[in-house]
């Protein structure tokens, strides 16, 4: 029965929540859009109801998730020292099991946990095979999971454990240290992102309460069809509203895509960015 409970603890809180969080933010947005339309004639009410599901929702679901990623990059980091261990103990004639084993009083960190258990389901009897993936699933590292699969094939055939298992050693330090070179050469990129979405909104507040607000005030001096020009000048603004919002989740995504490979990691530049357009439209708009 413990081999069971533990073959089948890959699920958590993470992972229940998470989906509950995306749903509830898909339908807040829904709800926020379709209420919005009703009010094309009031942006700063339209501003709200977007801000609304963006904090009980989609932040929710954000922090989740990039905790979930970055357990697994922390994990990750450790994951090569693991295995030359692995690979040093093999080399001085212990078996495999013998060797993993070998590594439990070693400090990884947080590895230690699923070191551990995987000791513990070799202990109990489970195959290496079983047990191999099982380690590459509490890991959460999809790539590594692959990866663990072509080991056991290799390992079938006959092919040398402990060389390959120094192979992938060797390979997941050179991608660790590609993603740490790649996120410190697109830090200017994401800098100038900041100074272009910050002009973006600049000029749409600069624009609209110095020209459309202009305009509909010497109108209104003039007595001509003032509530007209108001009315469109504040469903343009809604407009711009909305356009703002999507850009800013928009861009917030792809600055985690182009640093981290990965749209999560974006989730700060999102929060930053919403917060930003939320002020802009909020405080500097004239209404």
């Amino acid at each position: 029965m413990n081999k069971n409970n533990n073959n089948n603890n890959n699920i958590n809180f993470e992972d229940i929540l998470s989906p509950i969080f995306l749903f509830l933010t898909i339908v807040g947005f829904i709800f926020a859009i379709f209420y919005s339309f009703s009010y094309m004639n009031n942006p700063k009410y339209i501003n709200i109801y977007l801000l609304l599901p963006f904090i009980f929702f989609l932040i929710p679901y954000l922090v989740l998730n990039l905790f979930k990623i970055k357990k697994v990059e922390a994990k990750m980091e450790i994951i090569p020292r693991f295995l030359r261990d692995i690979v040093d103990n093999i080399e001085s004639e212990m078996d495999v099991v013998s060797a993993i084993n070998n590594t439990i009083n070693n400090e990884y960190i947080t590895l230690n946990a699923d070191i551990k258990k995987f000791a513990n389901q070799l202990a109990w009897g489970i195959d290496f095979e079983t047990a191999f993936i099982n380690f590459a699933d509490s890991i959460g590292s999809k790539s590594l999971k692959r990866d663990f699969i072509l080991i056991i094939e290799a390992r079938k055939i006959g092919g040398h454990f402990e060389k390959i298992l120094r192979e992938l050693s060797e390979k997941i330090s050179t991608e660790n240290l590609r993603v740490k070179e790649r996120k410190s050469n697109l830090a200017s990129n994401t800098f100038t992102g900041y100074i272009s979405f910050i002009i973006f909104i600049f000029i749409i507040i600069l624009v609209y309460n110095n020209l459309f607000v202009g305009f509909s005030e010497t109108n209104n001096q003039l007595g001509e069809n003032s509530a007209t020009v108001n009315s469109q000048t504040l469903i343009f603004l809604s407009l711009l509203t909305f356009l703002s919002y999507e850009l800013a989740i928009l861009s917030g995504f792809l600055f985690g895509l182009m640093a981290e490979n990965n749209i999560i990691a974006g989730a700060p530049h999102v929060v930053i960015l919403v917060l930003m357009t939320f002020i802009g439209f909020f405080f500097f708009i004239k209404f």
